[in-house]
């Protein structure tokens, strides 16, 4: 009777004393969990004034304000546009020509497409 009492005894220290440790564990997590919220709330807020920042810094009416302060703009007229032929005149059609010679001087090489990996060389052209 005695051992048994003894062994009882034993066992209820060891039952109070996990009791403890998992109410320990508990309070623990939940100040973590709380720390985290405060922190997660710190965040939202400086994302959401880094949004309003953002917004203001972006907005049109703004811009256009220091575009118009700062430089000499203007929209474009009907003069500063370029037709494909004016361009060609421009620049000329010898630049092209040079930029054809020496591509043909450059020797080619052919491409195995089941090097490329494609299992179907149909399939490359295919849309």
């Amino acid at each position: 009777m005695r051992l048994t009492l003894i062994l009882l005894c034993f066992i209820l220290a060891a039952a109070a004393a996990g009791r403890y440790k998992a109410e320990a564990a508990v309070r623990e997590t939940r100040a973590e969990l709380k720390r985290l919220d405060r922190a997660k709330q710190s965040e939202l807020s400086s994302i959401q004034a880094l949004r309003v920042e953002v917004a203001y810094l972006e907005n049109p009416e703004r811009l256009s304000e220091i575009a118009r302060n700062l430089t000499d703009l203007e929209p474009l007229s009907g003069a500063q546009l370029m037709t494909a032929d004016d361009f060609e005149i421009a620049f000329g059609q010898g630049a092209r020509d040079e930029d054809e010679e020496k591509r043909a001087g450059e020797p080619t090489t052919p491409v195995d497409v089941a090097e490329l990996g494609a299992a179907d060389p149909g399939a490359l052209g295919a849309r």
